[in-house]
């Protein structure tokens, strides 16, 4: 039998997210291409290793019971967050290569900037911003702990319990 997709499944990914987040260059100066692509590299495991977890857990789908399923369905929201975080970086790399200069300024092709290597740094380093702030949004909902009497999720145990006449008017509440 697999083993099950619990939160501490989900806390491990949002701090391995949050720990690739925390090496992602701060300024332009500081941009590499070889870190950008092992950056990318790692973006790919994490993808990887949660979509294996979440197919591993639907072979047998008999197995998965509704808390896990809830949490299932969180990790694959954040394969989405992974997913757009490693889009990004892509971008990223586009400009960073010198290869792609002309996709990565199409407006600047008459433009001394268009081969200047630290606008494509600074449009790089940019890059990373969006991603390290996908991430940390993808981490922290990874971390999120879903209440089913919380203020922002229904509460439907409540609805059974009510009486065959209907719901009850509500009254203004003037304290």
């Amino acid at each position: 039998m697999s083993s099950s997709v619990t939160q501490a499944t989900l806390d491990y990914l949002a701090r391995c997210l949050d720990e690739l987040a925390d090496q992602f260059p701060a300024s332009p100066d500081a941009v590499d291409l070889v870190t950008l692509t092992d950056d990318i590299g790692m973006l790919v495991h994490h993808l990887q290793h949660a979509t294996e977890r979440a197919q591993e857990r639907f072979t047998a789908p008999q197995t998965v019971h509704p808390p896990e399923r809830a949490t299932l369905v969180r990790l694959t929201r954040a394969t989405a967050g992974i997913a757009q975080a490693l889009g990004t970086l892509a971008e990223a790399l586009t400009y960073a290569t010198t290869g792609f200069q002309r996709e990565g300024l199409p407006d600047l092709v008459h433009s001394p900037l268009h081969n200047d290597p630290e606008v494509l740094r600074i449009m790089t380093a940019e890059k990373y911003v969006a991603t390290r702030a996908r991430l940390r949004q993808t981490a922290a909902a990874l971390r999120a702990i879903s209440t089913p009497a919380g203020p922002s999720t229904p509460r439907t145990t409540g609805l059974r319990t009510l009486p065959a006449a209907g719901p009850q008017p509500r009254q203004p509440n003037r304290h």
